[in-house]
């Protein structure tokens, strides 16, 4: 069993903690379906963007692939205001290829009163519409949050080649936080990661919008 200090990144937006006390512990699940210990992640050097935490490992890209990141998840921001506005929690995505915007989403569960309309479920319908095929092998997806369990499966099964995000998600995240659903050998795919890009403005725009309705 390896013990994990905890960061505080996901109470400072709104999100309560689900372990009780002030560090995560990971254990090793039956079947072995827990994640790797985090003393046994590979070792990389990341970008200067990189929001370390022992807890987010896996495959990282080249500082060259990162030129744009934040203008588009800046894209991602503006998107993520949307929701606000309809009363949904600020979550915004962009699906990039080729420097092209293919997909835009934002969280749309209240509005539409649809469990799955996630801002990346959004997006990846938006992109799949005018698709002639539903792999996006080339597609760079721009997640304001760490996705869930639910979007990063979604992502996964797209085939994305890579997912950079904003605000670290750990009560619910499952690029890292909670689970490595995206950089998972077992799995059928494996996407590059980029974390902490534009990490204090997503998540400013989190605790913005939940002060606004939790005062106390």
């Amino acid at each position: 069993m390896t013990e994990v200090t905890r960061r505080p990144l996901a109470e400072e937006v709104g999100f309560e903690p689900t372990v009780p006390g002030d560090t995560a512990v990971f254990e090793t699940a039956r079947f072995g379906r827990s994640r790797t210990p985090p003393s046994r992640s590979l070792q990389r050097s990341f970008p200067a963007t990189f929001v370390a935490a022992p807890w987010c490992f896996g495959k990282f890209v080249d500082v060259d692939d990162t030129a744009n990141d934040e203008l588009f998840m800046r894209a991602a921001l503006d998107i993520a205001i949307v929701a606000a506005g309809h009363d949904d929690v600020p979550v915004g995505c962009v699906l990039v290829e080729n420097d092209v915007v293919i997909g835009v989403g934002e969280n749309r569960r209240e509005l539409d009163q649809d469990p799955t309309a996630h801002a990346e479920l959004v997006a990846l319908r938006d992109a799949a519409f005018s698709r002639p095929s539903w792999r996006m092998d080339e597609v760079t997806a721009f997640v304001t949050l760490e996705p869930c369990v639910m979007c990063a499966g979604a992502l996964l099964n797209a085939r994305v080649r890579r997912v950079v995000i904003g605000a670290l998600d750990e009560k619910a995240g499952a690029v890292g936080s909670r689970y490595n659903v995206l950089s998972d050998p077992r799995l059928l795919h494996e996407a590059s990661l980029t974390y902490g890009v534009l990490a204090e403005e997503s998540a400013a725009l989190l605790r913005a919008f939940f002060l606004e309705r939790r005062p106390d």
